[in-house]
């Protein structure tokens, strides 16, 4: 596991950590976290929902330079998901619908683990390339409804040039990101 070492604001607000893994047909990444888990009021276990960076989720990002499309996943403590493709900061992508994954969450008192797989044809399909890629791990802790996301719920662990999760060009060669 790799802990998030600090947020935009300095010390991690909490003790969490991921891992991703390249499996022989895709990437899984697991979010652990200590602390009680805040879950959208709205969304069910495994449910597809956009807006889980409301409140806490583990973010998976995948680019690929040859293309300049980028993927956004978003995981809940509780296996909600939400995905979307990019074209390009923040601009969707049309005629390309997200990628089918699967997920689990584990919610306890005081710690919460969630995991998602995506398979490496899901992520061509998406990306439109099927190597060279880079990435990014985040995760969002706390409440923000009115999507004023204070900076001590924001981690990272590439470092941004901007507080902004949407800079690819920051991003790394996602072998660096592996365990």
């Amino acid at each position: 596991m790799k802990s998030f070492d600090s947020s935009f604001a300095g010390p991690p607000k909490v003790n969490a950590s991921y891992r991703l893994e390249s499996q022989t047909k895709g990437l899984q990444i697991t979010f652990l976290v200590s602390g009680d888990a805040l879950c959208h009021p709205e969304v069910l276990p495994n449910d597809f929902f956009e807006g889980l960076w409301k409140f806490d989720c583990g973010e998976l990002w995948l680019y690929s330079a040859e293309t300049g499309r980028y993927l956004e996943f978003n995981l809940a403590p509780n296996g909600a998901w939400w995905s979307m493709v990019f074209e390009s900061p923040r601009v969707r992508a049309k005629g390309c619908g997200s990628p089918n994954c699967i997920t689990s969450g584990t919610i306890q008192e005081g710690f919460w683990q969630a995991t998602l797989f995506v398979s490496f044809e899901e992520i061509e399909r998406c990306l439109g390339a099927c190597s060279g890629w880079s990435g990014n791990v985040t995760l969002v802790i706390g409440g923000c409804p009115d999507n004023e996301v204070p900076l001590e719920n924001l981690h990272t662990i590439v470092p941004l040039k901007a507080v902004d999760f949407h800079r690819p060009q920051d991003w790394v060669r996602l072998e660096s990101l592996v365990l």
